[in-house]
């Protein structure tokens, strides 16, 4: 076979199951490009406007969650690194809460930067009865000025001696200034570090020296300058603009087709892993780039990066509008498929979860409890909470929660199995495991939208009721006609035993 048909040909699966997912927790990521707060405004439309042939949309709702390189900062944390950024914000409130959210996360925010001349980027988008009704930009292009270029220099000295890898996310706002750029790929790559582009624009020569740069298919076609009809033409123009900037590779980004990485020896092929419905493509590149840079920064060779990278984005298009991969989905997909592995996910991870599942207009509705023994109780209840709302996040107690709470002998399932068996159920998205002592700071770090438990209980009594009140939640009591006492069905079944 000639090398130009091997290029062509479609190779198997990189040995993803090889690979240490657990070692992302080790890594430090710099992110440095455009900073954004996408923001949602949810309502009802009951009527047109007297003054135009519009809808007037009644505001009942809003969420926020970070946007543009956020998106980036997103899927790094989800997936166990430590982040830190390089970025500009406005001093204004949408600045601060960008800020804020980040810190909520663990980032490390030294390198944000704050220009009182410039808005922060934002975009707020109106949903009338679940129907975008209309996007509003705020923000400037303007080139970032000399000020912020210096102090970006200087922080990045500082910084490069703690970081393994670098992301430069382009979306043209203006803080990634050509002259930046190429100080930023030249200290990063002087030091050894992979930097990892997801480029924007016609021209991309400030991207030179880069590591790997990730277009998708429509981006290379604009720098290419002629269309890109076949796999072909895609792979001429890769080789082109890999030589061209002295990359090390061009990973071509292809949505349903997978991707081509284009390397200095070869051209290789892959097809999308796993055949899916797509629901949103957005935030696909943000996770690629994500991703790719921890595969380098974790010592794998850019083939292996890239096929890692490809299943990321597979499962980040199957879900409602930009959200980001998380580790247990990830561990899911290198080791096959499992619905119930999806369901099962850490508080780490339900902190990141939840908003993005608000700021996609879902209800989330949280409830916890011991579930030892699970009876037909435990299901109605649960499928009346899931009613409540669009998402039901069920949080066990520990063992030793039990314990505390039961006493000895209890509980009489594990928490493992527990767990499992709740992911079993349909009326459940999202189960975890806690310890009770921990409710207060889980209810206040993930903030649901409703705190629900059974009827037996008063609501003053409800643990959690004020801190979910506090912030605009409120508690539902589910009407329990028929209780059930797992301490007597214990002492029954003890009593057969005997």
């Amino acid at each position: 076979m000639s090398p130009e048909s091997q290029t062509r040909a479609e190779i198997q699966a990189a040995p993803l199951r090889q690979v240490d997912l657990a070692g992302f927790s080790r890594l430090r990521v710099l992110v440095a490009g455009d900073f954004m707060l996408d923001e949602y405004l949810w309502g009802k439309v009951e009527r047109i406007s007297p003054e135009a042939p519009v809808a007037v949309v009644e505001v009942e709702r809003e969420t926020r969650t970070l946007g543009g390189a956020g998106n980036v900062v997103n899927n790094l944390v989800a997936l166990g690194a430590r982040v830190e950024v390089l970025g500009l914000v406005g001093a204004d409130n949408p600045g601060r809460l960008l800020r804020r959210e980040m810190v909520r996360l663990g980032v490390a925010v030294g390198g944000l930067f704050t220009d009182r001349g410039r808005p922060t980027s934002r975009k707020t988008r109106v949903f009338g009865n679940q129907q975008q009704v209309v996007r509003i930009d705020r923000e400037t292009k303007n080139p970032a000025g000399p000020d912020f270029i210096e102090a970006a220099l200087a922080f990045l000295e500082a910084r490069l001696p703690a970081v393994d890898a670098i992301v430069l996310s382009d979306y043209a706002k203006g803080v990634l200034t050509p002259e930046l750029l190429k100080q930023l790929i030249a200290l990063g790559r002087g030091r050894g570090l992979p930097v990892v582009v997801d480029p924007k624009g016609a021209d991309y020569s400030a991207y030179a020296g880069a590591t790997v740069i990730t277009p998708n298919r429509k981006e290379l076609e604009l720098v290419a300058g002629f269309p890109l009809e076949n796999w072909d033409d895609l792979a001429r123009a890769g080789r082109s603009l890999r030589e061209s900037l002295n990359l090390e590779a061009v990973l071509v980004t292809q949505g349903a087709e997978g991707y081509t990485l284009i390397l200095e020896a070869e051209s290789i092929r892959q097809p999308a892993r796993t055949p899916r419905e797509v629901f949103d493509v957005s935030g696909a590149g943000d996770t690629v780039a994500a991703v790719m840079a921890l595969g380098l920064a974790g010592g794998w060779d850019l083939a292996l990066a890239a096929a890692l990278a490809n299943l990321a984005a597979g499962v980040v298009v199957t879900k409602k509008g930009t959200a980001p991969i998380l580790l247990s989905e990830m561990q899911a997909e290198v080791h096959g498929h499992v619905h119930l592995q999806e369901k099962m996910t850490t508080l780490a991870e339900l902190r990141l979860l939840v908003p993005h599942l608000q700021a996609q207009g879902q209800k989330v509705v949280f409830t916890n409890g011991c579930f030892d023994l699970l009876h037909r109780g435990h299901i109605r209840f649960l499928e009346a909470a899931r009613q409540l709302g669009d998402v039901l996040v069920v949080a066990v107690d520990s063992d030793e929660s039990v314990r505390q709470v039961k006493g000895e002998g209890r509980p009489v399932i594990g928490e493992e199995d527990r767990r499992r068996i709740l992911a079993a159920l349909s009326a459940v998205d999202y189960v975890t495991v806690f310890e009770s002592g921990q409710l207060p700071e889980l209810l206040a770090a993930i903030r649901p939208d409703i705190l629900a438990k059974g009827s037996n209980y008063p609501e003053e009594q409800v643990a959690g009721r004020e801190i979910v009140t506090a912030y605009g939640g409120r508690v539902a009591l589910v009407p329990v006609t028929d209780p059930v006492s797992v301490s007597e069905m214990i002492q029954r079944i003890r009593g057969g035993e005997r």
